[in-house]
């Protein structure tokens, strides 16, 4: 993955920023306009969304939009160092994201018809960048984990 492609690092901050401002505009949507009732089954809620009766919309465009720009600034912001090893991470992370995304999509489409279908469609569209940060990340905190168990092997003396 060419890193020319990638936002600078500090620009993963102000995705964060974004994230969790869209987190707490959807969580006061939720809770002051009625869509999430605690006296709910736990069971007819899906993020927020009714899936008996109609469907509520529980949020608007410019909270999508927020999630979806801050999950791309997350995701495709530039490492403080940015090496091969990185970029193939990436790669990788990018890759098992679309497989493990489109893999429950086919489930999905299988397993649920009408209004329901809807609202997985609507998640889909901020799934597969989530599945690719946690993946990323994961596989980062791996290797920095790695990197520093041989770090300290390499100082001791045996």
């Amino acid at each position: 993955m060419k890193t020319r492609f990638l936002f600078p690092h500090k620009w993963r901050i102000a995705g964060l920023l974004l994230l969790l401002l869209a987190a707490l505009i959807i969580a006061d949507s939720c809770f002051t306009k009625g869509y999430f009732d605690p006296s709910t089954d736990p069971g007819e809620m899906f993020f927020g969304m009714r899936l008996s009766g109609n469907m509520a919309i529980a949020v608007n465009d410019t909270e999508y939009l927020s999630v979806i720009i801050g999950l791309l600034l997350v995701g495709f912001s530039k490492e403080k160092i940015e090496d091969e090893q990185i970029a193939q991470l990436r790669l990788d992370s990018l890759q098992w994201s679309v497989y493990f995304n489109y893999s429950l999509l086919i489930i999905c489409i299988i397993l649920i018809n009408g209004i329901g279908f809807l609202q997985v469609m609507v998640y889909n569209i901020m799934s597969q960048l989530l599945f690719f940060i946690i993946r990323f990340r994961w596989k980062l905190y791996q290797l920095n984990k790695l990197a520093k168990k041989e770090e300290t092997q390499a100082v001791s003396p045996i």
